[in-house]
């Protein structure tokens, strides 16, 4: 039965708040700046609450996770920063991208047979950068199958089980470790790690009772690779809208211009260069005074079609060309005036 309930929950297994709280108590507030930032990476992280919690007590850091169940996604968007709707093997990671790991995997078998646990650990260790720190929750027995790999990519390695009553139900630990900068060959960690699998481990220390071991690094400030390998067209038009060509923002005031902006020549108009440009639109409905008379103006072109001579007397030739026209309101005689191109005058009353 319990192996129903946990398939049907994912494997999800939240962290509890009190082994958050220790594991924060060991870790040393890095201050945030301008330039350098920490990066939080919870690969299974549920609802967001063990990431957000840990993140908090270190005093902030920017926070990404992945969740593969929607509804525990829904929740986790809304508490951390970043986050994916997704497997974790299928993210597109920055590499060394990270200043800490947050990794309580899946306890259960993949779809190849092999455990979860060691292939979140070595699938997602490249997103930590050299000195980033690993924090793995499993279950004890699970630390031999790791040994190796923990061993040869970590140094600085503690180990703590869950404090009583949380470590009953699922008998899990905690290992802390630093990534090496680069792999080595480290038989007597590795003979470490296996005797963690099977002997007794000391408790979690409490908050109160300890001091900070390990220090965050941090890292250059800036956007990280952190996306799905699959399209998503909610997630590409964010994307497009934050760094696509039409963020540029030369290129949008040139097409879309917030405003028309008052232009000033460099030599006064004169009279034939008001008419063409009130007879072209440009001077669409301005108006114009002069002290003793107050008019707006409406100029437009249309085109037109006029019979011409054809040396056939037999075929009809027609010629377009473009008529000018400019009407003018008289704001005190309500009278129009409509200036035809040809010179015409018509007066006509409102």
């Amino acid at each position: 039965m319990a192996r129903l309930e946990g398939v049907a929950k994912a494997q999800f297994y939240p962290t509890p708040p009190s082994v958050v709280e220790r594991v924060a108590a060991l870790v040393r507030h890095t201050p945030p700046s301008n330039r350098r930032v920490t990066r939080l990476l919870d690969p299974s992280c549920g609802a967001g609450d063990a990431l957000r919690q840990f993140a908090d007590a270190l005093g902030g850091g920017e926070t990404y996770g992945i969740e593969i169940e929607q509804h525990r996604a829904t929740e986790a968007r809304v508490v951390l920063d970043h986050l994916v709707d997704g497997s974790a093997f299928a993210v597109r990671l920055g590499h060394e991208a990270f200043s800490c790991l947050w990794l309580n995997p899946p306890y259960d078998e993949g779809d190849n047979g092999k455990r979860l646990e060691h292939s979140f650990l070595t699938t997602l260790s490249r997103a930590l950068a050299p000195g980033g720190l690993l924090i793995y929750i499993v279950p004890q027995v699970r630390l031999a199958q790791s040994a190796r790999y923990l061993a040869s990519r970590y140094e600085g390695l503690r180990c703590y089980r869950f404090q009583d009553p949380e470590y009953d139900a699922f008998r899990q630990c905690v290992v802390l470790g630093r990534r090496r900068a680069t792999q080595v060959i480290a038989a007597d960690a590795q003979a470490q790690f296996a005797a963690w699998a099977t002997d007794p481990l000391p408790e979690l220390p409490s908050s109160g009772s300890t001091s900070p071991v390990y220090e965050l690094p941090a890292l250059p400030a800036g956007p990280v690779v952190f996306a799905s390998q699959f399209f998503e067209p909610e997630t590409a038009a964010a994307e497009a809208r934050e760094r696509g060509l039409w963020s540029n923002a030369t290129l949008v005031e040139r097409f879309w211009p917030a405003a028309d902006r008052p232009v000033r020549p460099l030599m006064p108009l004169r009279r034939g260069h008001l008419a063409v440009l009130i007879a072209a639109g440009f001077l669409d409905n301005v108006l114009i005074e002069d002290g003793s008379r107050r008019v707006l103006v409406k100029g437009r072109i249309t085109k037109v079609s006029r019979a011409v001579e054809s040396a056939d007397p037999d075929v009809e030739v027609e010629r377009e060309f473009l008529r000018t026209s400019v009407v003018m309101l008289d704001l005190e005689t309500g009278e129009f005036e409509d200036i035809q191109h040809g010179g015409e005058l018509i007066e006509a009353s409102a």
